[in-house]
Parts: C-alpha cells; structure tokens; sequence
C-alpha cells in the first residue's frame, strides 16, 4: 500500500519551515510521496489577507519543482466555500482506497486539532504527523501526541526535527518592511513574490552585471523547471542557427534573444492583460481570448524595460516568437523556428515529422520556417481552435512567396 503525506495549509507564502517538516516526514515515516495541498478558503483565516489561489498554487511549485517525492495537489483550490480537512480526506480516500495517508502538521495546529471541524471523522481517514513548533519541546510533543491519539481514536506520531521559528506572517511582514525574505524561504518563492509585488514587495527591476551568469540566476528562479530548460534549448538552437545562417557577431544576440524569448511566461493570463494594458500594449480579440499569447509581447517591453536590453531587432523577434509576421528578419525567423524546433521539444506533428522540420531549418532557413507555419495552421484547424490573425497573415505570406 502507497504511503502518501499530506502537507496542507495555505502556503501565504511557502517556506523553508514547510520544506523541512515534510522531508523529515518523508524520510522518518518512509513515505513514497508528499503532497502539498494550498487551501483554497481555510475556516479559520481571514480571506482579504491571503495571496490569490493562483499565486499561492504557483509559489508552492516553484519551491517543490526539483523534489521528487514532492508533488502539488489542487484538490482544495478546486472546491467552493470553505475547505475542511475531513471533506478533502474523505474526497481523496474516495479516489485512492489503496493508499495510507499521514497528514503533516505543526505542534501548534496539534494543540488546536480538537477544534478542527469532525476530528474523529479526519482521524478515520488518516495518521497524524506532528512536527515541533512554536514553545512546545519534543517531549511535550510525545506527551501530546498520546493524548490526542487517546482522545480522538488514532495515531499521533511525532516528527523529529529542528525547531524552526518561521511564520509566514513574519514573512509577509518583513517584505512589507522591505526586509529580505531569502532566509526564509525558496530563491524563486522570493523572486516570485518580488516580480509579482505581493505582501507590499518593492517593484522588481533585473540588474544585470554579468549576461551569462546573473541573467541564467535570474530566469531559474522565476521560469518553472520545464520552461527554464526549454528556455536553453530555444537560446542554444537559436545560437546554432544564427551561426548557420547569420554572420558570427550575430550568434551572442541570437542566443541572448532565445534566453528572453519566454521571460514573461511566469505572469496569469489576468496579470499579462493589466500589464498589457499599464504599458499601453495593444492586443487583438484572439490575444484578449487566448492569453497564451500574450507572453511574446509583453516579454519584448520587459526584455526592453526590465532587462535592459536595447536591441530593437532582439526585442522584435521576441515580440513575433508566438505569431510570427509577413516578411520577418532573419533574426526573427530564428526565434520563432527555434521555439518550435528546440531539442526538449516531442511532437507527433503533422504534415511535417519534427525531425524533417529540424535538419530543414539548418539547410534552408525559409522552407523550414514554412513547414512550421503549415504544421501550426493546419494542428489549429483540427483543434477547432481560433487562428489569430497574425499567424494567419504570415502563414499566407509565406504562402503565396514560395508559390512566387
């Protein structure tokens, strides 16, 4: 039977304290896998001081990413109305019979457990991990663990670990105060929260000392994972296009275009629409519906205005990475080929198998831009999806040039 921890809360934000107590709960309990589990409206917080679900669910992966056995579960931030913990348990029970959950918590939320709504209802579905914290001492632990196992008819077992005085109200607090929270919590939860201005964090503005080394920093800890590593496959192909098909100066730019390619890709679709809207960037009626898009635009004002960088060749291919357009620079078809063709990428892609497009593009740069914008057109098409017009507009551009 699959021994599944529950780590739940409502992460405003995850820190360093929450990481801890779950590893040492995986690793005492031998537990195959930890969930982490944001509340979406918790009985005893006030709402109006809680970071919004996206940003909370967005903040918890960024600090579990590159653990393995953790993993981040929507379950709460899915349901209405207040969430009790018993009705999350009985839901996921009601989905994995197979498995034994531990549920994780600190010494202070187990000193209040007799409180919570349906304890005996919770302790039916569950064993409770308990983690040192605030003045209890580790015998004081063992001492209430018993009495509540004996009170609510279960286990009560407790973790062994430092005690670890962090809160996340004190976090918030120190950011208000303009105090820096890295002691606290995850590089990219701070990032996270200094780009997106939360808790009354400073406007974050990148300053850049060395390319290569401050500017890789910076975008590991504000892309996830997956988006981080493709964002070096699209930088390398774009350099190794560039080479092929650009003079040598131009390899540097190409690459340094392919890096930012995607620097806005952490932002809500809400939050790109105001930003959009702030710096006065105009969308289209298929942007506004699919905010997947929006990213390459408003990636090209930041690359500008946040990240210093001046070149308007760079920051245009930025801009058209997504769409592409008529008559592009040969700096803006290798972003957009490069996006498409970088090595994580895996598609069953038709009417050209991706291995054809990549060894086209590095033979002739046009016709293997063309392949693409047929593959994208004609994958569009079948998903019933909304063409937006720019990618409409360069499809037949290029369409009617190589008929020319």
């Amino acid at each position: 039977m699959k021994k599944i921890g529950i780590m739940g809360g409502t992460f405003n934000p995850i820190h360093n304290a929450h990481i801890m107590m779950a590893q040492a709960a995986y690793e005492q309990y031998e537990l195959d896998e930890v969930w982490f589990m944001p509340s979406k409206n918790p009985p005893h917080k006030e709402k109006q001081n809680i970071a919004s679900d996206e940003h909370r669910k967005r903040m918890v992966q960024h600090a579990i990413d590159n653990i393995p056995h953790f993993s981040f579960s929507d379950i709460e931030l899915k349901r209405e109305g207040i969430t009790y913990t018993c009705e999350t348990l009985q839901e996921i029970y009601a989905k994995n019979s197979d498995i034994e959950i531990y549920f994780i918590l600190g010494g202070d939320s187990l000193a209040s457990f007799g409180k919570w709504y349906k304890p005996k209802t919770i302790m039916k579905y569950c064993k409770i991990l308990a983690a040192p914290r605030g003045d209890l001492s580790d015998e004081d632990m063992k001492s209430l663990c018993k009495k509540q196992g004996k009170e609510f008819h279960g286990d009560f077992l407790p973790i062994t670990m430092n005690h670890i005085q962090i809160s996340s109200e004190q976090i918030r607090e120190r950011i208000k105060n303009g105090k820096s929270a890295y002691a606290f919590c995850p590089e990219s939860v701070v990032r996270y929260i200094q780009i997106h201005e939360l808790y009354g964090s400073k406007k974050w503005n990148y300053k850049c000392k060395n390319v290569d080394k401050d500017l890789l920093a910076c975008l590991s800890a504000t892309l996830r994972p997956k988006r981080y590593i493709h964002t070096l496959g699209v930088a390398n192909t774009a350099a190794n296009l560039a080479f092929c098909h650009m003079d040598e100066s131009d390899v540097k730019r190409a690459e340094l275009a392919g890096m930012l390619h995607d620097c806005a890709k952490y932002y809500t679709g809400e939050e790109m629409i105001s930003l959009c809207k702030e710096y006065g960037i105009k969308l289209s009626e298929t942007e506004m519906e699919n905010t997947a898009l929006i990213h390459s635009k408003l990636g090209s004002y930041l690359v500008k205005y946040r990240y210093g960088v001046k070149d308007d060749e760079i920051c245009s291919a930025i801009s058209y990475h997504t769409t592409g357009k008529p008559d592009m620079t040969t700096m803006e078809k290798i972003i957009y080929i490069a996006d498409y063709i970088e090595p994580m990428r895996k598609m069953d892609c038709k009417p050209h198998a991706l291995e054809e497009i990549r060894k086209e593009c590095f033979r002739n740069l046009d016709s293997g831009l063309f392949m693409i914008l047929e593959n994208t057109v004609f994958y569009l098409q079948n998903s019933d999806m909304k063409i937006d017009e720019m990618s409409l507009e360069t499809y037949e551009y290029y369409k009617n040039r190589k008929a020319d």
